[in-house]
């Protein structure tokens, strides 16, 4: 019986490892994507009897810390409606709230109500903690219709923190990336690794096993045992990565080069509103407030700051105005109530002691920075204009608006459907179908302040994109926007390009004239999503001459280093510039640009690339047959090895031509066993499993 046993074992043990090598796959269990389903409408959710704290999206996000909740119920049921067959083997609950739970699937919705047919009662009233995840593996499944039941006899609520059906995915490939690969010798690229399924959809990597990298030639370019990839010498050869059993690998062409900037995005015209609140108030002279005060002219203003952004993104955002309402309507409001001309006239003239920047009881400076009773009604001004039919018909992108000093405007405010802080909370009005931003200025303050408060726009779009802005102290694992806002004081000798108060060697708040010099990675972003170690020493030297003052020059240095490329990387646009504009179309196009290089020749089944092909047969006794294609002439080296990476033998070592080749192999001085063979040639470098079995 222990014979018998033995070799059943054996046996299933090698048809294991013979699909493994045959199909080049890694097999591990992923949640099904419900939130995606949901979002494009091939999965439909009824949630019975309602929710009435969130949305079910919290349910399915990934968070079990962002719950949704049933207030005034025992029991709460949740119906997902597929269009095609989901598969699962487990399904995972996290609750706020105790009670019981149940699961139940079906192939049509009368049967899954009825309980007859093709229904299935998988999990039955199973008790669980609140807080403490429940997960019960209930074979494998098939259905069209799944109904999660939850019941709480102790209270009149019920929380959900998160439900996952969990399955198996297929991954069949590495991608290594940022792509295309380059890199300039003596400096060093941190290479990342994702996992593609058979229809190259990007995952990330289970870390199930340890990866393995190499390099095609080492005289060119070397590479870490986690992906650090170091430029030698000009040239070009390929780096391999796989799984430690080679279950699984992916290469990618690395080019050395002297140096490189990646590639500006296409123009994009920005449809600008321009709102001025500057009505005459002289009208003897017809000089407006601008002009009494002696503050500078709006329309200037307007011109040097497209001037100043057109010149940082280097063309790529081109800012138009394409409207713009200069009358005496004013939306700026005291206590809800709207401001008059002669209210105007009266809080700026200093016989009346309501001189502007007295901080003192009476005046609009003390009403809106200490009571707080000074608004501007962005409603209003939407309705007035018609700006948010406008924006829902691409008329118009966003808005400017000119004001006197102490309007009651944010910096920067936006509104519509998705809001989220902007440098101010979010603002809902009923007509927007679309996201609508409001830039709020005013004509007493110069260039420079106006780009600082487009900066501070810039950086809340920025860090809802990355979901994350830590600066201090510094997260151990940062996102791209928490590198490029590194700045020396908060993590030495690793300054980056700052942020809108901060240069990378400031000490303090708007230290824009510190002399000191730090090391700073800055220049590197010219090159994004390709950030090398390539430092150098930068002070207010960097910036002065670009804008006559070492504040305004900063704001341009700071923008002109704002990514501005082609591509995208990791997800999110490689063009910055376009989340800053246009949220909700950056997202869009992020979502339907491909990453770079999956589509291309660098899938090892497309001829006229590398390729090495499994051996065939496999298992085999005791000769099979090796075949690789050679998309140039050179050395080639095919050498076998055992479990323990020992060389047991040498198939190939010479050179042969471009194209196809094949040689019959033949093991009979090899034990039965598992062996790897490696084709190995200056660009190339790959491994695959066989199976002896005499």
């Amino acid at each position: 019986m222990r014979t018998i046993s033995l070799f059943i074992w054996i046996g299933l043990l090698i048809q294991i490892l013979s699909a493994s090598a045959l199909f080049s796959q890694m097999i591990i269990r992923h949640p099904v994507e419900i939130l995606e389903g949901l979002s494009g409408g091939t999965i439909q959710a009824t949630v019975n009897p309602g929710f009435t704290l969130n949305s079910i999206n919290n349910v399915f996000d990934g968070n079990n810390y962002t719950m949704a909740g049933a207030q005034n119920t025992n029991d709460l049921s949740i119906t997902l409606a597929f269009s095609d067959t989901v598969k699962f083997s487990r399904t995972k609950i996290f609750f706020w709230s105790g009670g019981d739970w149940s699961l139940e699937i079906a192939n049509t919705e009368s049967d899954l109500n009825s309980g007859t047919g093709s229904y299935q009662l998988l999990v039955n009233q199973r008790l669980h903690t609140p807080f403490v995840a429940d997960s019960v593996d209930v074979g494998d499944q098939k259905a069209l219709y799944v109904r999660f039941k939850a019941h709480n006899p102790q209270e009149n609520y019920i929380y959900l923190g998160e439900w996952d059906l969990i399955g198996t995915l297929v991954l069949t490939k590495l991608y290594i990336y940022p792509r295309p690969i380059k890199v300039i010798p003596g400096t060093t690229l941190k290479l990342k690794v994702k996992a593609l399924d058979a229809s190259n959809k990007v995952y990330d990597y289970p870390g199930t096993e340890a990866l393995l990298w190499f390099t095609g030639n080492s005289s060119i370019a070397t590479v870490g045992e986690f992906g650090e990839l170091t430029g030698v010498a000009l040239g070009n050869t390929n780096v391999l990565v796989r799984s430690y059993s080679n279950s699984i690998s992916g290469q990618a062409q690395v080019d050395v080069v002297t140096d490189f900037q990646s590639v500006n995005a296409p123009t994009k015209i920005v449809k600008v509103a321009l709102v001025v609140q500057n009505p005459v108030i002289d009208s003897v002279n017809n000089r407006r407030i601008h002009q009494v005060w002696g503050w500078s002219n709006p329309y200037s203003l307007v011109n040097s700051i497209i001037e100043d952004l057109t010149w940082a993104s280097e063309g790529v955002i081109n800012f138009q105005i394409v409207e713009t309402h200069d009358d005496a309507n004013i939306f700026t409001e005291i206590s809800s109530v709207p401001m008059t001309m002669q209210q105007v006239i009266y809080y700026f003239t200093p016989s009346n002691n309501r001189l502007y920047g007295r901080n003192t009881p009476g005046t609009l400076q003390y009403m809106a920075e200490i009571q707080n009773i000074v608004k501007f009604n962005y409603n209003a001004m939407v309705d007035f204009y018609d700006l948010d039919t406008k924006r829902n018909n691409g008329i118009v992108d966003e808005v400017w608006v000119y004001t006197f000093p102490f309007g009651g405007m944010y910096e920067s405010q936006l509104m519509g459907p998705g809001a989220f802080w902007y440098n101010s909370p979010p603002l809902a009005h009923p007509g927007l179908n679309k996201l609508l931003s409001v830039m709020g200025w005013n004509y007493e303050r110069g260039v420079a302040e106006a780009l600082e408060s487009f900066g501070h726009r810039s950086e809340s779009a920025m860090s809802y994109t990355f979901g994350r802005w830590q600066g201090y102290p510094p997260p151990e694992n940062p996102n791209m926007w928490e590198i490029f806002t590194q700045i020396d004081l908060y993590n030495p000798d690793h300054a980056h390009c700052g942020n809108v108060h901060y240069p990378p060697n400031g000490l303090s708040d708007y230290d824009f004239a510190n002399t000191r010099y730090v090391t700073s990675y800055c220049d590197n972003w010219k090159r994004y999503p390709f950030i090398l170690d390539q430092t150098r020493l930068v002070n207010r030297n960097d910036w002065f001459f670009l804008g006559g003052d070492y504040h305004r020059g900063y704001m341009r240095w700071w923008y002109h280093h704002f990514p501005r490329f082609e591509g995208v990387y990791e997800g999110i646009l490689n063009n910055w510039w376009h989340y800053i504009v246009d949220y909700e179309e950056a997202v869009a196009l992020a979502n339907s640009t491909p990453w770079v290089g999956i589509d291309e020749k660098s899938n090892p089944e497309v001829p006229g690339y590398y390729r090495l092909n499994q051996n065939y047969p496999n298992p085999f006794n005791p000769a099979t047959v090796f075949s690789f294609y050679l998309p140039v002439s050179e050395k080639v080296t095919l050498k076998i090895y055992d479990l323990l990476g020992r060389e047991v033998d040498t198939v190939i070592n010479k050179k042969l031509t471009a194209g196809e080749h094949s040689i019959e192999y033949h093991a009979s001085k090899l034990a039965s066993g598992i062996y790897f063979y490696e084709l190995k040639t200056e660009q190339f470098l790959q491994t695959k499993k066989m199976v002896l079995l005499k």
